[in-house]
């Protein structure tokens, strides 16, 4: 028996077949709407509209508040979000724990005020020295090797005072005209920039090795904390800041390992 035409057509021309859809009046028969389609074609559109509210229903679950109203999901994000902030939290206060401790290292340095001999009539002196919560300490001399360094000098001034443990005196005073630039006496970073009522504006710069230098009374200081400085870069300007002043200057120490020493044994003024 031999296979009928409508057999042998293939589905491509199924699909391609071409319908009409009429809607007629109920009480005239007439036609109302008719539209004219393939199954192809009817398959396309059912297949985009799928897509295209998938797609918009996607959109409005991650990018608007709607997705807190699916239960599960809003709970899951703001766990997510509490978690993040917890660690960043965690961080923040072991960055803290850590800046404590070196700022109160820098204030030793700045504003020692634990000042022992370290037996009856000894004249050795001693200073404070944060370390691990507790005070050790470290004694002052001058003969800790820094010839080796090329110490810029801070500025070409005059000696008005010297370096004197014996008065608390850790540095040196530097006379020199209004306005000069004070430098750094070498590469370092710059750990303190800030005023008090004592020593005005002051700013202090780490350096290699764990020498630090200080530099106090300046009318302006013309760096921030964390700023790279280079040897011989203006960080200052020399001034008249603070109580314990009585003329335009700059009071200039240099520390190492936490100990003073006096700035004249490594340079020439």
């Amino acid at each position: 028996m031999a296979d009928s035409p409508e057999k042998k057509r293939s589905l491509k021309e199924k699909l391609t077949d071409r319908y009409r859809l009429v809607i007629l009046d109920d009480d005239t028969l007439g036609e109302i709407k008719v539209q004219r389609f393939t199954f192809f074609g009817l398959f396309a559109v059912i297949t985009f509209m799928t897509l295209l509210v998938g797609a918009l229903t996607y959109l409005l679950v991650a990018f608007t508040p709607i997705k807190y109203l699916i239960p599960g999901y809003g709970e899951i994000e703001s766990n997510k979000t509490y978690l993040e902030l917890i660690e960043k939290i965690d961080g923040l206060e072991k960055d803290i724990s850590t800046q404590r401790v070196y700022t109160e290292s820098i204030k030793n340095i700045l504003n020692p005020s634990h000042i022992k001999p370290s037996k009856e009539g000894d004249s050795s002196m001693y200073v404070d020295n944060y370390s691990t919560n507790e005070y050790n300490y470290a004694k002052i001399s001058n003969d800790i090797d820094l010839n080796h360094y090329y110490f810029c000098k801070p500025i070409e001034g005059v000696v008005s005072a010297e370096f004197d443990i014996g008065i608390e005196h850790y540095g040196i005073d530097l006379v020199a005209p209004k306005d000069t630039p004070v430098k750094s006496i070498l590469d370092g970073v710059v750990i303190n920039a800030d005023w008090s009522t004592n020593t005005g504006n002051t700013i202090s710069i780490q350096h290699d090795n764990n020498i630090v230098s200080v530099y106090k009374h300046n009318s302006v200081l013309l760096k921030n904390i964390g700023e790279k400085v280079s040897s011989c870069e203006a960080i200052a300007i020399i001034g008249n800041t603070g109580k314990l002043t009585s003329g335009p200057h700059v009071h200039f120490e240099i520390w190492n390992d936490g100990i003073a020493v006096n700035p004249k044994e490594y340079l020439n003024f």
